[in-house]
């Protein structure tokens, strides 16, 4: 089943493994949720604790699979023993896990994340997100995240994260209406755009 990984991420060079590195080399999260993964398995080669869900069909037995983990054993960036959990459910349901559990939840091309598993991230913890369905939109007019960075691709392997004039981002053209953006899930104009955003939660 590995080879899913490879079709949607590795043979695309689309593994973002550069951005968790930085990620981790910055703010080294010690527990990290992906919602909406699917396959995307590169978050536990470089972070030890990752909890992924996913509704998709057979996900659960990818999770599962003896060579998806012995390539993530094999090809970890670090010494603790690799711990995964999955859940093979929607990412709006309840989970079986305590309130501001996490560190850190990447949300990459699959909703409004950062709402949905909010509760579960720690205060002080991060939402690593694109605006590709309008997550980072939605944190933008959200009180209870505020913008620390943003992040550029240079290379897979390569990704740079700065704070450098953030008042600059996350301005729409037009008032953003959160019924409409839940309607249409996708990013709004902004007059200045970044590839991906990072939030604390408050």
């Amino acid at each position: 089943m590995l080879e899913l990984y490879e079709k949607f991420n590795v043979n695309k060079k689309h593994t973002f493994i550069g951005l968790f590195k930085e990620i981790k080399k910055k703010f080294n999260p010690k527990r990290v949720i992906y919602p909406g993964c699917y396959v995307h398995i590169t978050p536990s080669l470089i972070f030890s604790d990752v909890t992924y869900i996913d509704s998709f069909k057979k996900t659960d037995k990818f999770f599962e699979n003896e060579e998806v983990i012995s390539f993530i054993r094999k090809n970890k960036e670090y010494a603790k023993e690799t711990k995964i959990n999955f859940y093979h459910q929607d990412y709006y349901d309840k989970l079986p896990e305590k309130s501001e559990s996490f560190d850190c939840v990447i949300s990459l091309y699959s909703g409004f994340i950062g709402q949905a598993v909010k509760e579960y991230i720690k205060k002080g913890g991060i939402l690593v997100c694109n605006d590709s369905h309008g997550d980072a939109s939605m944190a933008s007019i959200d009180s209870d995240y505020e913008l620390i960075g943003i992040f550029k691709r240079i290379t897979d392997e390569n990704y740079s994260i700065s704070d450098n004039n953030l008042d600059e981002y996350l301005i729409p053209k037009k008032k953003i209406d959160k019924n409409e953006l839940k309607k249409k899930m996708k990013g709004v104009d902004f007059t200045k755009s970044a590839l991906g955003y990072i939030f604390r939660k408050k």
